[in-house]
């Protein structure tokens, strides 16, 4: 059985390109490349997949070695990617943005992205921690958030002093100032200025599935 290794060598000299041509396209090394292709690097990046695929102009399935109805979500679903990073409800943990996006999807529910027009900005991240019990979002859980969108109070993904969180944010936009609270009276609420303090809100979260039993 052809490798993913072997899928990409072969596209590439397909195309009649040096590793190190293949490598100055996708914004990598000619020994990176090698490693592609001699399945020394198995954990391909999704992100780095699009470049190759956009490279070799062919859909990424066909690198991925997956069947095109593989790729196809069921009726009145939409498949989006998961982040390999963990969105802690608690205190928070460093929050790793390059290669994040992992070869793994979630098929959630098409009503579920209402009011959302670009649903491309869509990632799912697993739950870390218990500070968002009170709002049912528990520890295994799978949050489901709009990069960039910000629209009123709510639930949000935020990266603070270098962590990333899931927590309901409260605006007082006329003092640019914001609240950060937890759904657990265990853990403090926080009130910050959003721009000297270093608050970035990454998405806000349109909803949440259990994955886990309770």
């Amino acid at each position: 059985m052809e490798s993913m290794g072997d899928k990409i060598k072969r596209l590439r000299e397909s195309r009649k390109m040096t590793q190190e041509e293949l490598g100055k396209a996708v914004g990598t090394t000619k020994q990176t490349i090698f490693k592609y292709e001699t399945d020394k690097i198995g954990n391909i990046p999704y992100s780095r997949i699009e470049d190759l695929a956009r490279v070799f102009d062919v859909d990424p399935w066909e690198i991925l070695g997956w069947k095109q109805d593989d790729c196809k979500p069921a009726e009145g679903y939409i498949s989006v990617p998961l982040i390999s990073q963990k969105i802690s409800a608690g205190y928070g943990e460093d929050y790793l943005p390059e290669d994040s996006i992992t070869l793994k999807r979630i098929q959630i529910p098409e009503s579920m992205t209402r009011g959302v027009t670009d649903k491309s900005t869509i990632v799912s991240a697993e739950v870390k921690g218990d500070s968002m019990v009170d709002a049912n979002i528990y520890p295994g859980d799978y949050v489901f958030f709009s990069k960039g969108t910000i629209k009123g109070e709510g639930i949000y993904v935020i990266a603070f002093a270098g962590d990333i969180m899931v927590k309901r944010l409260s605006f007082d936009a006329p003092k640019n100032r914001l609240t950060i609270i937890s759904e657990n009276r265990n853990y403090p609420t926080r009130t910050v200025d959003a721009e000297s303090d270093g608050v970035r809100i990454l998405g806000k979260v349109i909803g949440w599935i259990h994955n886990e039993m309770y």
